[in-house]
């Protein structure tokens, strides 16, 4: 299988370079607008509607909601890891590409959109996302519903990028590369996931392991505690506004350094209070203090957060 995953990245890989060469070149860009042309003079606006309902499950916004009810569902904390990890070097790697691409939208794309063309964001994550999903309910055949699910999946995976020329928000050769970028790095993540987490009789002191009980950490303090939980909600509020206001670069990096310091203190005051009940059970004085300092720790940043964040949004809603 591993061997097989190799060739398969390879063959996408090959394909998206092709494609993103006769993007460079301008080689397709006649057929890109004859059919850019021929599909916004469809105007029928159930289609459109549908259209955009369809992409909103490859939005930012809408894989967080889909990933944040998906850490509830799934029983396994390797899956729920590598979602987590699919999800983030989905986003690294659309938004490294566009910017080295920077190809300039078509006239729909302009009007609503700010970011660059190629390779479509929508369709790489169609892929990338729904396809781990789709691998996942392929290999457990004790889930319920598993037929009508896959089948979900699969017109997920098939109309989101559909959804985008649909929309006029994007050249057949954009949708085309986010689809073959995505496949490359859907067959990488699955090589990873299968030679490290599916055999058991691997060293558990390796560095994939360290990562995966890493995870495992943060995803069961986000289950089981109650500020992580809200600090988790809280971080997914100021993302959503932080795109609404079109957020720059450097307040982007004030937003996620805040977002660290925050839950990386949250996850110290979990390991503190867990370690001091294992030692003792007994009402004890410095147990105390180490509980409460790191409870105070937490509460200290989450104070200079919020008034970090007002300083960041206030004026830009009240403008």
């Amino acid at each position: 299988m591993k061997y097989r995953l190799k060739n398969y990245i390879i063959i996408a890989l090959f394909a998206f370079i092709l494609i993103a060469t006769s993007v460079l070149l301008g080689a397709t860009m006649r057929e890109d607008l004859l059919l850019y042309y021929s599909l916004i003079s469809i105007k029928n606006n159930l289609l459109l509607a549908f259209a955009t309902l369809l992409s909103f499950f490859a939005s930012f916004e809408g894989l967080i909601i889909v990933l944040f009810f998906l850490v509830f569902l799934l029983k396994s904390n390797k899956k729920r890891t590598f979602l987590f990890l699919d999800l983030l070097g989905s986003g690294l790697i659309v938004f490294l590409t566009k910017n080295i691409f920077i190809r300039e939208r078509p006239i729909m794309g302009q009007m609503t959109l700010k970011d660059y063309s190629f390779p479509s964001g929508h369709s790489f994550l169609a892929v990338s996302f729904y396809g781990f999903l789709l691998y996942l309910l392929l290999k457990d055949k004790n889930v319920k519903h598993r037929k009508l699910k896959i089948g979900i999946l699969i017109f997920l995976i098939v109309t989101i990028p559909l959804s985008r020329l649909v929309l006029g928000v994007h050249y057949l050769t954009d949708v085309l590369g986010g689809i073959t970028l995505g496949l490359a790095y859907l067959f990488a993540l699955l090589m990873f996931y299968e030679s490290n987490f599916i055999k058991e009789d691997k060293d558990k002191t390796e560095l994939t392991f360290s990562f995966k009980y890493a995870i495992e950490g943060i995803i069961a303090t986000l289950k089981k505690e109650r500020n992580m939980f809200i600090h988790f909600l809280v971080s997914i509020l100021v993302v959503i506004a932080g795109i609404y206001v079109k957020l720059s670069v450097t307040e982007w990096l004030i937003c996620l350094l805040l977002f660290a310091l925050v839950f990386s203190l949250e996850l110290i005051n979990t390991a503190i209070e867990s370690t001091v009940d294992l030692v003792t059970l007994k009402k004890d004085k410095k147990a105390k203090l180490a509980k409460d300092a790191a409870a105070g720790a937490v509460l200290i940043a989450c104070i200079f957060a919020s008034i970090i964040g007002i300083i960041i949004f206030l004026p830009k809603f009240i403008a």
